[in-house]
């Protein structure tokens, strides 16, 4: 393969699962170098989510597990970065390869497990005091996603506060960027966060949480994105239905946001927004009946397509995992040796992404600024033509 040209080889190298691309760093100077450049890892991530390949699926009981697609019947344990004296962990979202995890002490760190590396977080501190009229903190609620504007993965945390009416609250926002490596606050959240513990959902560069206008609702039926790269707020356009007594979850999957329509433990409807923040764009991609599954139909949460993109993996009431078949309408049960009783799940690339890494960031930044200067003047310099003609 010395004979081949670079790009040839990149081309070969990139379809490899990142456990065997660390082998080939070993190979030569030249192939270290080629598979550590920020180049090659967009270019291998890039490949595997258009792919669906090096994909896997991570289990939370109180342990964490992995469970790969390549061997689907088979779960490995995975030692996580934050082991303390209870071993106890949350997964607050995953993102290109990278979850964000923490543990019953609060630490949080971002880890990739496919090549083991990994950042704990500095102490993220509550800025809100309690003072008179106001009580403790009501719900905390994570998310963790992409900065595709400035290149950078960024943890949000949104501390809620209610009032002893419990008719008013205050919200604290603070997002950590990995590029600047610190937390910061941002503009409060103008909607009210009912479910504890339900952390944001990653599509299209924004985080999206499901709340309510005022802490008087029960249900939560609005959907709220906040934009990675401007760090604003705004509402989702939701589809038209023609029932509108169900409950509201929120997913993603392949990079689009989902909508799971609960009709009382009766059936589930999964839509699908084709092109993000177009209402006409939903579509109905999923429907099954609660005599298709085993058990009542409490809760889905979809995962991932297959690599043949006709099925779709799902996981049911936190108990057990199936497909469904898009074509045939169909659902096939998954069994799994040593699967935990129960456990929450989390889709997740394997890639090469480093959180230790802040040059291979910063290059990338460096890059997008270039490139956005070079496109300023060149602007600049049409104008000015257009101008003299």
């Amino acid at each position: 393969m010395s004979n081949l040209p670079l790009e040839m080889i990149a081309d070969i190298l990139r379809r490899l699962p990142p456990k065997n691309l660390l082998c080939c760093r070993s190979v030569s100077k030249p192939w270290r170098s080629l598979i550590d450049s920020p180049t090659f890892i967009y270019l291998h991530l890039s490949h595997s989510l258009h792919t669906a390949s090096n994909l896997s699926i991570i289990l939370k009981n109180s342990e964490l597990y992995s469970l790969s697609f390549d061997s689907p019947h088979r779960i490995k344990l995975l030692d996580h970065p934050l082991m303390c004296y209870n071993h106890s962990i949350k997964i607050l979202g995953s993102c290109n390869g990278l979850l964000c995890i923490s543990n019953i002490v609060d630490d949080i760190a971002l880890w990739n497990p496919s090549i083991r590396t990994y950042r704990v977080l500095p102490y993220l501190p509550v800025e809100l005091k309690r003072y008179f009229g106001m009580c403790s903190c009501r719900v905390s609620v994570f998310g963790f996603g992409y900065d595709c504007v400035f290149h950078d993965y960024k943890v949000v945390r949104i501390a809620q506060f209610s009032g002893v009416d419990r008719k008013s609250f205050e919200s604290e926002v603070k997002v950590f960027s990995l590029r600047k490596n610190f937390w910061r606050r941002i503009a409060d959240m103008p909607y009210c966060v009912l479910y504890p513990g339900e952390n944001g959902v990653y599509a299209n560069g924004a985080l999206h949480w499901l709340v309510s206008r005022s802490p008087d609702f029960d249900v939560a039926n609005i959907i709220v994105a906040l934009d990675l790269g401007v760090e604003g707020y705004k509402e989702v356009p939701q589809p038209e239905f023609a029932d509108v007594q169900f409950k509201t979850e929120i997913g993603a999957l392949r990079g689009c946001l989902c909508l799971l329509a609960n009709f009382h433990y009766e059936r589930v409807d999964v839509w699908v927004m084709k092109e993000y923040m177009v209402k006409e764009s939903w579509r109905k991609l999923i429907s099954i009946a609660s005599q298709e599954v085993i058990g009542t139909l409490r809760s889905l949460k979809p995962l991932a397509y297959s690599e043949s993109g006709n099925e779709v993996l799902i996981e049911h009431n936190d108990v057990h995992l199936f497909w469904y078949d898009l074509r045939r309408r169909k659902v096939s049960n998954i069994w799994i040796q040593d699967m935990p009783i129960t456990f929450k799940s989390e889709s997740c690339v394997g890639s090469l992404v480093a959180v230790n890494a802040n040059r291979l960031l910063e290059r990338a930044h460096h890059d997008f600024d270039k490139k956005k200067s070079r496109k300023k003047r060149d602007d600049f310099l049409s104008e000015g033509f257009k101008l003299v003609l």
